[in-house]
Protein backbone atom coordinates (compact mmCIF):
# COMPACT_ATOMS: atom_id res chain seq x y z
CA UNK A 1 0.00 0.00 0.00
CA UNK A 2 1.39 3.39 -0.89
CA UNK A 3 1.51 5.87 1.99
CA UNK A 4 -1.22 8.43 2.64
CA UNK A 5 -0.77 11.59 4.68
CA UNK A 6 -3.28 12.08 7.44
CA UNK A 7 -3.76 14.21 10.49
CA UNK A 8 -4.66 12.41 13.68
CA UNK A 9 -6.69 15.12 15.40
CA UNK A 10 -3.86 17.52 16.10
CA UNK A 11 -0.65 15.80 15.10
CA UNK A 12 0.76 14.79 11.73
CA UNK A 13 0.95 11.12 10.98
CA UNK A 14 4.42 10.31 9.64
CA UNK A 15 5.04 7.91 6.80
CA UNK A 16 7.23 4.90 6.30
CA UNK A 17 7.82 2.94 3.14
CA UNK A 18 8.60 -0.71 3.00
CA UNK A 19 8.19 -3.90 1.12
CA UNK A 20 6.40 -6.98 2.27
CA UNK A 21 4.20 -9.84 1.27
CA UNK A 22 0.44 -9.28 1.69
CA UNK A 23 -1.37 -12.08 3.42
CA UNK A 24 -5.03 -12.95 2.97
CA UNK A 25 -7.77 -14.64 4.92
CA UNK A 26 -9.69 -15.74 1.79
CA UNK A 27 -7.29 -15.54 -1.10
CA UNK A 28 -7.37 -11.75 -1.38
CA UNK A 29 -4.16 -9.82 -1.83
CA UNK A 30 -5.18 -8.06 1.36
CA UNK A 31 -6.42 -4.55 1.96
CA UNK A 32 -3.00 -3.38 3.02
CA UNK A 33 0.12 -3.22 0.93
CA UNK A 34 3.84 -2.65 1.37
CA UNK A 35 3.56 0.72 3.08
CA UNK A 36 1.58 1.69 6.16
CA UNK A 37 0.75 4.94 7.86
CA UNK A 38 2.47 5.26 11.17
CA UNK A 39 2.21 7.67 14.06
CA UNK A 40 4.89 8.95 16.36
CA UNK A 41 2.56 9.90 19.16
CA UNK A 42 -0.96 9.29 20.45
CA UNK A 43 -2.68 12.50 21.40
CA UNK A 44 -6.30 12.26 20.46
CA UNK A 45 -8.87 10.11 18.75
CA UNK A 46 -10.04 9.96 15.16
CA UNK A 47 -13.58 11.23 14.64
CA UNK A 48 -15.17 7.79 14.27
CA UNK A 49 -13.09 5.88 16.84
CA UNK A 50 -15.68 5.76 19.63
CA UNK A 51 -18.56 5.00 17.24
CA UNK A 52 -16.64 2.09 15.73
CA UNK A 53 -15.46 0.75 19.10
CA UNK A 54 -18.96 0.90 20.55
CA UNK A 55 -20.31 -0.88 17.47
CA UNK A 56 -18.18 -3.95 18.13
CA UNK A 57 -18.91 -3.86 21.88
CA UNK A 58 -22.56 -3.91 20.86
CA UNK A 59 -21.87 -7.13 18.92
CA UNK A 60 -20.73 -8.84 22.10
CA UNK A 61 -16.97 -8.23 22.11
CA UNK A 62 -15.20 -6.88 25.17
CA UNK A 63 -14.07 -3.28 25.11
CA UNK A 64 -10.42 -4.25 24.62
CA UNK A 65 -11.26 -6.68 21.79
CA UNK A 66 -13.24 -3.92 20.09
CA UNK A 67 -10.40 -1.46 20.69
CA UNK A 68 -7.99 -3.91 19.03
CA UNK A 69 -10.08 -3.76 15.85
CA UNK A 70 -10.26 0.04 15.93
CA UNK A 71 -6.49 0.37 16.47
CA UNK A 72 -6.02 -1.46 13.17
CA UNK A 73 -8.65 0.67 11.40
CA UNK A 74 -6.91 3.82 12.67
CA UNK A 75 -3.70 2.63 11.04
CA UNK A 76 -5.43 1.68 7.81
CA UNK A 77 -7.63 4.72 7.22
CA UNK A 78 -8.27 6.78 10.34
CA UNK A 79 -11.70 5.04 10.29
CA UNK A 80 -12.65 7.14 7.26
CA UNK A 81 -15.14 5.27 5.02
CA UNK A 82 -14.17 7.43 2.02
CA UNK A 83 -10.45 6.74 2.38
CA UNK A 84 -8.62 5.91 -0.86
CA UNK A 85 -5.07 4.58 -0.90
CA UNK A 86 -2.83 6.98 -2.82
CA UNK A 87 -1.75 5.15 -5.94
CA UNK A 88 -3.02 1.84 -4.60
CA UNK A 89 -6.09 -0.40 -4.46
CA UNK A 90 -7.08 0.18 -0.81
CA UNK A 91 -10.57 1.54 -0.11
CA UNK A 92 -12.63 2.27 2.99
CA UNK A 93 -11.96 1.92 6.71
CA UNK A 94 -10.18 -1.44 6.35
CA UNK A 95 -8.57 -0.57 3.01
CA UNK A 96 -10.15 -3.49 1.15
CA UNK A 97 -8.51 -3.99 -2.26
CA UNK A 98 -10.08 -3.02 -5.58
CA UNK A 99 -10.03 -6.21 -7.63
CA UNK A 100 -10.52 -8.23 -4.45
CA UNK A 101 -12.54 -7.81 -1.28
CA UNK A 102 -13.69 -4.31 -2.23
CA UNK A 103 -15.54 -5.18 -5.44
CA UNK A 104 -14.67 -8.58 -6.93
CA UNK A 105 -14.32 -11.58 -4.58
CA UNK A 106 -17.25 -13.97 -4.77
CA UNK A 107 -19.61 -13.60 -1.78
CA UNK A 108 -17.00 -11.42 -0.09
CA UNK A 109 -16.82 -7.92 -1.49
CA UNK A 110 -18.03 -4.65 -0.01
CA UNK A 111 -19.71 -3.33 -3.15
CA UNK A 112 -21.93 -6.40 -3.61
CA UNK A 113 -22.72 -6.48 0.12
CA UNK A 114 -23.77 -2.83 0.05
CA UNK A 115 -26.03 -3.47 -2.93
CA UNK A 116 -27.78 -6.33 -1.11
CA UNK A 117 -28.28 -4.16 1.95
CA UNK A 118 -29.58 -1.23 -0.09
CA UNK A 119 -26.96 1.10 1.37
CA UNK A 120 -24.06 3.16 0.10
CA UNK A 121 -20.74 1.36 0.13
CA UNK A 122 -19.20 4.60 1.42
CA UNK A 123 -21.34 4.55 4.56
CA UNK A 124 -19.51 4.05 7.85
CA UNK A 125 -22.38 1.91 9.11
CA UNK A 126 -22.25 -0.28 6.01
CA UNK A 127 -18.51 -0.81 6.28
CA UNK A 128 -18.72 -1.70 9.98
CA UNK A 129 -21.49 -4.15 9.11
CA UNK A 130 -19.32 -5.63 6.35
CA UNK A 131 -16.43 -6.21 8.76
CA UNK A 132 -18.79 -8.05 11.08
CA UNK A 133 -20.20 -10.01 8.12
CA UNK A 134 -16.71 -11.13 7.15
CA UNK A 135 -15.76 -12.02 10.73
CA UNK A 136 -18.89 -14.09 11.29
CA UNK A 137 -19.00 -15.71 7.81
CA UNK A 138 -15.39 -16.70 7.10
CA UNK A 139 -13.49 -18.50 9.86
CA UNK A 140 -10.16 -17.51 8.37
CA UNK A 141 -10.67 -13.89 9.46
CA UNK A 142 -10.03 -14.86 13.08
CA UNK A 143 -13.17 -14.09 15.08
CA UNK A 144 -12.55 -17.12 17.28
CA UNK A 145 -9.01 -16.04 18.07
CA UNK A 146 -10.17 -12.46 18.64
CA UNK A 147 -12.75 -13.60 21.19
CA UNK A 148 -10.01 -15.59 22.93
CA UNK A 149 -7.79 -12.51 23.40
CA UNK A 150 -7.55 -11.32 26.99
CA UNK A 151 -5.97 -7.91 26.51
CA UNK A 152 -5.86 -5.07 24.00
CA UNK A 153 -2.39 -5.94 22.67
CA UNK A 154 -3.30 -9.52 21.81
CA UNK A 155 -6.58 -8.44 20.26
CA UNK A 156 -4.78 -5.91 18.06
CA UNK A 157 -2.27 -8.48 16.83
CA UNK A 158 -4.95 -11.09 16.10
CA UNK A 159 -6.98 -8.70 13.94
CA UNK A 160 -3.85 -7.43 12.21
CA UNK A 161 -2.73 -10.96 11.35
CA UNK A 162 -5.97 -12.71 10.47
CA UNK A 163 -8.17 -9.94 9.10
CA UNK A 164 -5.90 -7.24 7.69
CA UNK A 165 -3.15 -9.51 6.42
CA UNK A 166 -0.91 -6.50 6.06
CA UNK A 167 2.66 -6.44 4.82
CA UNK A 168 4.80 -4.10 6.90
CA UNK A 169 2.15 -3.49 9.50
CA UNK A 170 3.91 -1.24 12.03
CA UNK A 171 2.38 -3.28 14.80
CA UNK A 172 3.59 -0.93 17.51
CA UNK A 173 1.54 1.96 16.13
CA UNK A 174 -1.57 -0.20 15.78
CA UNK A 175 -1.31 -1.21 19.43
CA UNK A 176 -0.76 2.41 20.40
CA UNK A 177 -3.94 3.44 18.61
CA UNK A 178 -5.90 0.63 20.28
CA UNK A 179 -4.66 1.62 23.72
CA UNK A 180 -5.62 5.20 23.01
CA UNK A 181 -9.24 4.40 22.17
CA UNK A 182 -9.72 1.83 24.94
CA UNK A 183 -10.63 4.25 27.79
CA UNK A 184 -13.33 5.94 25.71
CA UNK A 185 -14.68 2.63 24.53
CA UNK A 186 -14.69 1.30 28.08
CA UNK A 187 -16.43 4.39 29.45
CA UNK A 188 -19.19 4.12 26.89
CA UNK A 189 -19.55 0.37 26.64
CA UNK A 190 -23.21 0.89 27.44
CA UNK A 191 -24.28 3.29 24.69
CA UNK A 192 -27.15 5.56 25.76
CA UNK A 193 -28.13 6.85 22.32
CA UNK A 194 -27.46 5.01 19.10
CA UNK A 195 -29.22 4.36 15.79
CA UNK A 196 -28.62 1.95 12.94
CA UNK A 197 -29.78 2.54 9.36
CA UNK A 198 -32.63 0.30 8.20
CA UNK A 199 -33.91 1.93 5.02
CA UNK A 200 -35.06 5.08 3.25
CA UNK A 201 -37.57 6.00 0.54
CA UNK A 202 -35.20 8.01 -1.67
CA UNK A 203 -32.08 6.79 -3.52
CA UNK A 204 -28.78 6.27 -1.74
CA UNK A 205 -26.25 9.08 -2.09
CA UNK A 206 -24.49 7.13 -4.85
CA UNK A 207 -27.51 7.95 -7.04
CA UNK A 208 -28.78 11.49 -7.53
CA UNK A 209 -32.48 12.18 -6.97
CA UNK A 210 -33.92 14.51 -9.63
CA UNK A 211 -36.78 16.81 -8.64
CA UNK A 212 -38.68 19.53 -10.49
CA UNK A 213 -38.73 22.98 -8.92
CA UNK A 214 -41.69 23.13 -6.54
CA UNK A 215 -42.19 19.35 -6.53
CA UNK A 216 -43.00 17.63 -3.22
CA UNK A 217 -41.95 14.02 -2.53
CA UNK A 218 -43.18 12.21 0.61
CA UNK A 219 -40.11 10.60 2.24
CA UNK A 220 -38.86 8.63 5.22
CA UNK A 221 -35.72 7.38 6.92
CA UNK A 222 -36.10 4.22 9.01
CA UNK A 223 -33.70 3.64 11.91
CA UNK A 224 -33.19 1.03 14.63
CA UNK A 225 -32.65 2.00 18.26
CA UNK A 226 -29.26 0.44 19.14
CA UNK A 227 -28.77 2.36 22.41
CA UNK A 228 -29.91 1.66 25.93
CA UNK A 229 -32.24 4.66 26.14
CA UNK A 230 -35.83 4.63 24.92
CA UNK A 231 -36.57 7.16 22.20
CA UNK A 232 -39.31 9.66 23.01
CA UNK A 233 -40.83 12.93 21.79
CA UNK A 234 -37.42 14.64 22.11
CA UNK A 235 -35.81 12.19 19.66
CA UNK A 236 -35.62 14.04 16.36
CA UNK A 237 -34.16 13.74 12.92
CA UNK A 238 -32.05 16.88 12.44
CA UNK A 239 -30.05 18.52 9.68
CA UNK A 240 -26.26 18.18 9.78
CA UNK A 241 -23.18 19.29 7.84
CA UNK A 242 -23.38 21.63 9.68
CA UNK A 243 -25.73 20.72 12.48
CA UNK A 244 -29.02 22.61 12.66
CA UNK A 245 -28.59 23.86 9.11
CA UNK A 246 -31.73 25.44 7.63
CA UNK A 247 -32.82 23.20 4.79
CA UNK A 248 -34.29 24.61 1.58
CA UNK A 249 -36.32 21.39 1.26
CA UNK A 250 -38.37 22.02 4.41
CA UNK A 251 -42.14 22.38 4.18
CA UNK A 252 -45.14 22.25 6.50
CA UNK A 253 -44.58 18.57 7.34
CA UNK A 254 -41.29 19.45 9.10
CA UNK A 255 -41.19 20.27 12.79
CA UNK A 256 -38.85 23.13 11.89
CA UNK A 257 -36.58 23.99 8.97
CA UNK A 258 -33.78 22.07 10.74
CA UNK A 259 -35.91 19.23 12.14
CA UNK A 260 -37.59 17.08 9.46
CA UNK A 261 -39.36 14.74 11.88
CA UNK A 262 -39.55 13.36 15.41
CA UNK A 263 -40.67 10.28 17.26
CA UNK A 264 -44.36 10.03 18.09
CA UNK A 265 -44.76 7.87 21.15
CA UNK A 266 -41.75 5.80 22.26
CA UNK A 267 -39.26 3.40 20.68
CA UNK A 268 -37.64 0.88 23.02
CA UNK A 269 -34.07 -0.40 22.48
CA UNK A 270 -34.09 -2.81 19.57
CA UNK A 271 -37.19 -1.22 18.02
CA UNK A 272 -37.37 0.59 14.67
CA UNK A 273 -39.02 3.85 13.65
CA UNK A 274 -39.79 5.62 10.37
CA UNK A 275 -39.08 9.35 10.47
CA UNK A 276 -41.53 10.60 7.82
CA UNK A 277 -41.37 14.02 6.16
CA UNK A 278 -41.66 15.72 2.76
CA UNK A 279 -38.85 16.81 0.50
CA UNK A 280 -40.19 20.03 -1.06
CA UNK A 281 -37.94 21.20 -3.89
CA UNK A 282 -37.04 24.91 -3.93
CA UNK A 283 -37.87 27.07 -6.94
CA UNK A 284 -34.19 27.61 -7.72
CA UNK A 285 -32.66 24.93 -9.93
CA UNK A 286 -29.32 23.47 -8.90
CA UNK A 287 -27.51 20.63 -7.11
CA UNK A 288 -28.02 20.06 -3.40
CA UNK A 289 -26.52 17.73 -0.78
CA UNK A 290 -28.74 17.08 2.23
CA UNK A 291 -27.39 15.44 5.42
CA UNK A 292 -29.33 14.23 8.46
CA UNK A 293 -28.50 12.94 11.92
CA UNK A 294 -30.37 11.92 15.05
CA UNK A 295 -30.52 14.09 18.15
CA UNK A 296 -32.03 13.74 21.59
CA UNK A 297 -32.83 17.44 21.92
CA UNK A 298 -31.60 18.88 25.19
CA UNK A 299 -29.29 15.87 25.77
CA UNK A 300 -26.93 14.86 22.92
CA UNK A 301 -26.51 14.18 19.23
CA UNK A 302 -26.24 10.47 18.52
CA UNK A 303 -22.96 11.18 16.71
CA UNK A 304 -21.32 12.74 19.79
CA UNK A 305 -18.37 10.89 21.41
CA UNK A 306 -19.72 8.20 23.68
CA UNK A 307 -22.93 7.76 21.66
CA UNK A 308 -23.70 5.20 18.97
CA UNK A 309 -24.12 7.30 15.84
CA UNK A 310 -24.82 7.46 12.96
CA UNK A 311 -22.11 10.01 12.05
CA UNK A 312 -23.20 13.44 10.81
CA UNK A 313 -22.24 12.62 7.20
CA UNK A 314 -23.87 9.19 7.02
CA UNK A 315 -27.55 9.85 6.24
CA UNK A 316 -27.32 11.69 2.93
CA UNK A 317 -29.38 12.43 -0.16
CA UNK A 318 -28.04 14.13 -3.29
CA UNK A 319 -30.69 16.11 -5.17
CA UNK A 320 -30.69 17.87 -8.54
CA UNK A 321 -33.52 20.38 -8.96
CA UNK A 322 -34.50 21.20 -12.55
CA UNK A 323 -36.66 24.10 -13.70
CA UNK A 324 -40.36 23.42 -14.17
CA UNK A 325 -41.64 23.34 -17.77
CA UNK A 326 -44.41 25.74 -18.87
CA UNK A 327 -47.86 24.12 -18.73
CA UNK A 328 -48.46 22.38 -22.06
CA UNK A 329 -52.27 22.90 -21.83
CA UNK A 330 -51.95 26.67 -22.14
CA UNK A 331 -50.58 26.37 -25.66
CA UNK A 332 -53.16 23.77 -26.55
CA UNK A 333 -55.93 26.15 -25.48
CA UNK A 334 -54.50 28.81 -27.79
CA UNK A 335 -54.47 26.27 -30.60
CA UNK A 336 -58.04 25.34 -29.83
CA UNK A 337 -58.98 29.02 -29.84
CA UNK A 338 -57.29 29.39 -33.19
CA UNK A 339 -59.14 26.41 -34.52
CA UNK A 340 -62.39 27.95 -33.31
CA UNK A 341 -61.56 31.11 -35.23
CA UNK A 342 -60.91 28.93 -38.25
CA UNK A 343 -64.31 27.33 -37.80
CA UNK A 344 -65.77 30.81 -37.70
CA UNK A 345 -64.14 31.49 -41.01
CA UNK A 346 -65.65 28.35 -42.41
CA UNK A 347 -69.02 29.57 -41.23
CA UNK A 348 -68.39 32.87 -43.02
CA UNK A 349 -67.67 30.91 -46.18
CA UNK A 350 -70.93 29.04 -45.73
CA UNK A 351 -72.73 32.35 -45.36
CA UNK A 352 -71.13 33.50 -48.57
CA UNK A 353 -72.30 30.36 -50.29
CA UNK A 354 -75.75 31.12 -49.05
CA UNK A 355 -75.51 34.51 -50.77
CA UNK A 356 -74.43 32.81 -53.97
CA UNK A 357 -77.36 30.48 -53.71
CA UNK A 358 -79.69 33.41 -53.22
CA UNK A 359 -78.24 35.10 -56.23
CA UNK A 360 -78.55 31.91 -58.21
CA UNK A 361 -82.14 31.62 -57.27
CA UNK A 362 -82.80 35.23 -58.20
CA UNK A 363 -81.21 34.87 -61.60
CA UNK A 364 -83.19 31.93 -62.88
CA UNK A 365 -86.36 33.40 -61.46
CA UNK A 366 -85.79 36.62 -63.28
CA UNK A 367 -85.06 34.85 -66.53
CA UNK A 368 -88.01 32.61 -66.10
CA UNK A 369 -90.25 35.57 -65.45
CA UNK A 370 -88.80 37.32 -68.42
CA UNK A 371 -89.30 34.20 -70.42
CA UNK A 372 -92.92 34.20 -69.45
CA UNK A 373 -93.28 37.81 -70.58
CA UNK A 374 -91.84 36.80 -73.91
CA UNK A 375 -94.31 33.97 -74.12
CA UNK A 376 -97.12 36.35 -73.29
CA UNK A 377 -96.07 38.64 -76.13
CA UNK A 378 -95.87 35.81 -78.58
CA UNK A 379 -99.19 34.47 -77.38
CA UNK A 380 -100.72 37.83 -78.01
CA UNK A 381 -100.41 37.54 -81.82
CA UNK A 382 -103.25 39.51 -83.40
CA UNK A 383 -104.10 41.04 -80.04
CA UNK A 384 -101.25 43.55 -79.52
CA UNK A 385 -99.48 44.42 -76.31
CA UNK A 386 -102.59 44.16 -74.27
CA UNK A 387 -101.38 40.65 -73.27
CA UNK A 388 -99.48 42.13 -70.29
CA UNK A 389 -100.14 40.44 -66.95
CA UNK A 390 -103.43 41.36 -65.40
CA UNK A 391 -104.92 42.45 -68.77
CA UNK A 392 -107.57 39.80 -68.59
CA UNK A 393 -106.27 37.91 -71.65
CA UNK A 394 -105.62 34.26 -71.51
CA UNK A 395 -101.93 34.83 -72.08
CA UNK A 396 -101.94 37.25 -69.15
CA UNK A 397 -103.48 34.56 -67.00
CA UNK A 398 -100.89 32.19 -68.26
CA UNK A 399 -98.16 34.58 -67.24
CA UNK A 400 -99.69 34.79 -63.80
CA UNK A 401 -99.61 31.05 -63.53
CA UNK A 402 -96.03 30.93 -64.78
CA UNK A 403 -94.92 33.47 -62.19
CA UNK A 404 -96.55 31.41 -59.49
CA UNK A 405 -94.71 28.28 -60.61
CA UNK A 406 -92.78 26.54 -57.89
CA UNK A 407 -89.50 26.28 -59.77
CA UNK A 408 -87.79 27.92 -62.73
CA UNK A 409 -87.88 24.64 -64.60
CA UNK A 410 -91.61 24.40 -64.26
CA UNK A 411 -92.02 27.95 -65.62
CA UNK A 412 -89.91 27.13 -68.65
CA UNK A 413 -91.89 23.99 -69.33
CA UNK A 414 -95.23 25.76 -69.06
CA UNK A 415 -93.95 28.61 -71.23
CA UNK A 416 -93.10 26.18 -73.99
CA UNK A 417 -96.51 24.61 -73.75
CA UNK A 418 -98.15 28.01 -73.89
CA UNK A 419 -96.18 28.93 -77.01
CA UNK A 420 -97.33 25.79 -78.70
CA UNK A 421 -100.85 26.48 -77.48
CA UNK A 422 -100.71 30.00 -78.90
CA UNK A 423 -99.76 28.68 -82.30
CA UNK A 424 -102.64 26.28 -82.08
CA UNK A 425 -105.09 28.97 -81.17
CA UNK A 426 -103.82 31.19 -83.93
CA UNK A 427 -104.32 28.43 -86.39
CA UNK A 428 -107.80 27.80 -85.12
CA UNK A 429 -108.59 31.51 -85.38
CA UNK A 430 -107.33 31.52 -88.96
CA UNK A 431 -109.61 28.78 -89.86
CA UNK A 432 -112.50 30.73 -88.51
CA UNK A 433 -111.71 33.91 -90.48
CA UNK A 434 -111.20 31.90 -93.60
CA UNK A 435 -114.54 30.15 -93.38
CA UNK A 436 -116.98 31.06 -96.24
CA UNK A 437 -119.31 33.78 -95.34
Amino acid sequence: MLPVLASHKGFLVSLTLGLGVALAGCGDAGPSGPGERTATAEADLFANDVTACNYFVGKGLTNFQAAGIVGNLDQESGVNPSSVQAGGPGRGIAQWSVGGRWDTDSNDNAVAYASKQGQSVLSLQLQLDFIWYELTTFSGYGLGSLKGATNVTDATVVFETDFEGCGQCDQTTRISYAQGVLPSCEASAAIPYGAQFVGQSFPLATTTLTMTAGEVIPSYIELKNTGTKTWDSNTHLGTTQPRDRKSVFADGTWLADNRPAGVKGTVAPGGTYKFTFDLAAPTKAGSYDEFFGVVEDGVAWFSDPGQGGPPDNDLEVKITVVAAKPPADAGAVDDDAGKTAGDGGAIDDDAGKTSDDAGGIGSPTGHDAGGVHAVGTDAGDGVGNSDAPGSGSSSGCTVGVARGAATPGAGVGLGILFVLGGFARGRRRGRLTRSPG
